[in-house]
């Protein structure tokens, strides 16, 4: 189950990367080149960041075992599928991050979630969008073209 779900948010999440990357390089770079790239990008920050990221999301959040490490996985991997399917760009990030707390939260109550990393979390969850729309705003808005 660990292995579909991973194909499935790398191949998600290479879309998403690259995808509005897409216009601005037709003509210059073939769009398999683009595809690869982000492929490799991920690649290299899964191989970076995946044993930090793991420890956290099975051990920070809210202890895992392989009961509820399944049960988390199985309705991000419905969700993720259903969301590609349909064409909404969503973030497999959030998606298995709440279904770790929620699953946390149906176990032990909120004794068993870290508020603390969950507050981490979704500050930099908002923190992101924030700096995605003001950098999208000088880049569309204040650089001449």
């Amino acid at each position: 189950m660990g292995s579909l779900v991973a194909f499935s948010a790398g191949g998600s999440q290479v879309g998403l990367a690259v995808g509005p990357l897409l216009p601005l390089v037709e003509g210059i770079l073939p769009v398999v080149a683009v595809l690869a790239g982000g492929g490799v990008g991920i690649l290299v920050g899964s191989w970076t960041g995946a044993p930090r990221m793991i420890k956290s999301l099975s051990q920070d959040y809210s202890s895992l075992g392989p009961r509820r490490s399944i049960a988390a996985l199985v309705p991000s991997f419905l969700i993720a599928q259903l969301a590609v399917f349909w064409g909404v760009p969503v973030s497999f990030n959030e998606i298995v991050v709440s279904a770790i707390i929620g699953s946390g939260v149906a176990v032990g109550g909120s004794d068993a979630v870290s508020a603390r990393k969950i507050g981490l979390t979704v500050g930099a969850w908002a923190g992101s969008l924030v700096l995605a729309l003001a950098l999208g705003y000088v880049l569309a808005c204040c650089l001449p073209m």
